[in-house]
């Protein structure tokens, strides 16, 4: 009879487990890398400390996880292989598509990246922007890939809310690495949609500048850190703030993207308001013609390399009820937001992500203003300078 087999102790359970006799089990993690758990331990939600480290469950991950398997549009297998699809497109080419100089390129493609390895619902936003971008490139896999869009972006954004809520200082860092890709994102509006065509270019514009002011907000506290850090570009290309403008004075635009005449413009659209709007709501209107001003000085400086961040200047600034009457289509105030699309459009030869919107909020303005003689008139500008903008484009 052969001698019975030695049988060693464990040295992977933990002083809970041990004291109460709990047999250790193994599971697969990420199909790759074991790790001991105790399943009585488990059953029971006893904490667990193998080998003396405890084994925390991410609060965020578990909730992207739950809203992963809700809304995932293809079976895990092939979901993975079309994110690594998704990261090499990004890295290799949606990344310098963001911007035009390049250390903000070196920050989309290298920085970013690298921050999404460490926070989930950043590598998320990752992939729907690069996603949105390959459905904007192949119109034959558009579907595919919008919906790839959708689904990284939903799970990003569940992901960043709830790691918002916990306001960790860790996460800053990501928090604003994800609230800068968002900005973009949601430019993309006109490229993710059926046609590229908006049901209402109006609300639609005013709902996202809503949600840029909002995440302006919840970003503003950690700015001067980001200025310290290696993020510090991207403060000059999405969110411009007092230290980087606007600059004193007039500018010149003999050498910027804008027509010649923008001051012009914009001094008979003051002229226009200040006869024709109530003293009650007057300061708005001319605080909001002012930013227009201030976006024009950013624009000038930035000569014909302009990042977005310049033009998206007047969302954050322009006050709420402008946007009400905005929303109510109040002439003046669209008026005011038509001058604004000619800066909006400015962009669209460089940034795919900003193309669509042009043409169909001025459309839709023209639509709501014909009907008043003044209004109509001054209209005129941002019109034909649309119309002259996409003629040399």
């Amino acid at each position: 009879m052969p001698p019975r087999r030695t049988h060693t102790k464990s040295r992977l359970g933990c002083t809970n487990c041990k004291r109460r006799k709990v047999k250790l089990g193994r599971r697969l993690i990420n199909q790759s890398v074991t790790r001991p758990i105790r399943r009585a331990s488990t059953a029971r939600e006893t904490a667990c400390h193998a080998n003396g480290f405890a084994s925390p469950v991410d609060p965020v991950t578990v909730v992207m996880t739950k809203v992963s398997e809700q809304i995932a549009p293809f079976p895990p297998h092939e979901l993975r292989s079309k994110d690594f699809e998704l990261m090499h497109h990004y890295c290799t080419i949606t990344a310098d598509s963001l911007s035009i100089r390049r250390e903000l390129q070196y920050v989309w493609r290298v920085v970013i990246p690298r921050e999404g390895y460490r926070h989930l619902f950043v590598m998320h936003g990752i992939l729907a922007i690069a996603a949105a971008h390959k459905a904007y490139l192949t119109p034959n896999n558009r579907k595919t890939y919008l919906a790839l869009s959708d689904y990284h972006q939903t799970v990003g954004s569940e992901g960043f809310r709830h790691t918002l809520q916990n306001n960790s200082s860790e996460a800053r860092r990501a928090l604003f690495c994800f609230a800068s890709i968002v900005v973009l994102f949601m430019f993309t509006l006109p490229v993710r949609t059926e046609n590229g065509r908006l049901d209402d270019p109006i609300t639609s514009i005013l709902e996202l500048i809503r949600l840029l002011k909002g995440i302006r907000i919840t970003q503003e506290p950690v700015f001067r850190e980001i200025f310290k850090s290696e993020f510090a570009p991207i403060i000059y290309g999405i969110w411009p703030v007092e230290e980087t403008g606007p600059p004193d004075g007039r500018k010149s635009l003999a050498d910027s993207i804008l027509p010649l005449d923008t001051w012009d413009a914009l001094r008979k659209l003051r002229e226009l308001c200040q006869v024709e709007i109530p003293s009650a709501s007057l300061k708005d209107y001319l605080e909001s013609i002012a930013k227009l001003e201030e976006t024009v000085k950013l624009i000038a400086c930035a000569g014909v390399h302009v990042e977005s961040g310049s033009v998206l200047a007047w969302t954050y600034g322009v006050s709420e009820s402008i946007l009400v009457d905005i929303g109510a289509h109040r002439p003046h105030a669209l008026l005011i937001l038509s001058y604004y699309v000619v800066f909006l459009s400015t962009l669209e030869k460089n940034f795919w992500y900003c193309r669509g919107w042009g043409r169909q909020l001025t459309s839709e303005i023209e639509a709501k203003v014909v009907g008043e003689p003044k209004c109509f008139e001054l209209f005129q500008w941002p019109k034909q300078r649309m119309a002259d903008l996409y003629h040399w484009s």
